[in-house]
């Protein structure tokens, strides 16, 4: 595994990093395309945004069976970005997973990410990805601001409507222009999943993580635990299936963090992300219709080299 860090000057560079990262670590860059098993990623800069396309296959400079939403990354009016920006990347080998941060205007954080779930018998490739917005979120929106449902600890997830999804499957079953998808066999064909909410085949976000979430950090020492990621999928009668667990992010809250330093368990060192910016008053976020520019004490801790 890798982490790379780098200044970037726009999202043109950004994609530039990634793509070299990649193809120095046994990836295959072929008509702007990034192949490795049964993962294909499509990056695309404009000035304002850098957008991941995901599919399951390759015919020349199109993506073939394409995700029907894509994710990304982007500079929007209510905080847009001032370049040059520190880029952070956190690639591993074995299951492939790649996880992008975008460090900006101080305090202000964007991830985007995608790799291939392990878990078996679940149908189609297992490529997942997750942006900071989804594709079709307007930068222009006066309403882009996080929006984070936190309801009596048992409801949690961001509620993105028109502003950042967080990506990392943290979403809430509610809202629209959810930011993660995986592909995935269960529950009909084999095909993309986008759509959180109760049905089969719909994703059910984190809150099956909010009564852990909302526990943190220990009220005995201060500790930060590392909650896994799983991705959960509602089945026929009312069950559930893990679809994937992402191998090396993990959930976290930063309350009592000092993010500049590593986070030390045994053999084991990870560095901690805010999914966008710290409030350290308002750790739970803002919910819907008021939002804000930060995302509480909600983090995700990314597998570090030492």
């Amino acid at each position: 595994m890798a982490t790379v860090t780098g200044q970037v000057a726009g999202f043109a560079a950004l994609k530039t990093l990634i793509e070299t990262t990649l193809t120095a670590r046994g990836w295959t860059l072929a008509n702007g395309i990034l192949r490795r098993g049964v993962a294909f990623v499509q990056l695309t800069a404009s000035a304002n945004e850098l957008r991941l396309q995901a599919g399951t296959g390759q015919a020349g400079a199109a993506l073939t069976g394409a995700c029907p939403q894509s994710v990304k990354v982007m500079s929007f009016s209510n905080a847009p970005i001032q370049w040059p920006a520190e880029a952070v990347l956190h690639v591993f080998d074995a299951p492939d997973e790649v996880y992008a941060v975008l460090r900006y205007n101080v305090d202000r954080h964007q991830h985007l990410n995608f790799g291939v779930s392990t878990m078996p018998q679940i149908g189609g490739t297992g490529l997942w990805a997750s942006g900071a917005f989804r594709g079709d979120v307007v930068g222009t929106s006066a309403t882009c601001r996080v929006f984070i449902a936190a309801n009596s600890g048992t409801d949690l997830g961001a509620l993105p409507y028109d502003g950042p999804g967080l990506g990392f499957f943290f979403a809430s079953s509610a809202g629209t222009y959810q930011s993660s998808v995986i592909h995935c066999g269960l529950e009909g064909a084999a095909g993309w999943r986008t759509t959180y909410g109760g049905n089969p085949g719909d994703l059910l976000g984190v809150s099956h993580k909010a009564g852990l979430l909302h526990a943190l950090p220990s009220q005995f020492n201060q500790a930060t635990v590392l909650l896994p990621i799983d991705v959960l999928m509602a089945r026929q009668a009312q069950g559930q299936t893990v679809v994937a667990t992402l191998a090396h992010a993990r959930y976290c809250r930063l309350d009592h963090l000092d993010l500049s330093q590593p986070l030390l368990y045994g053999p084991e060192r990870w560095r901690a992300y805010p999914l966008h910016a710290v409030h350290p008053v308002q750790r739970n976020g803002a919910g819907w219709p008021t939002g804000a520019q930060h995302s509480g004490s909600f983090g995700v801790a990314l597998r570090d080299l030492p």
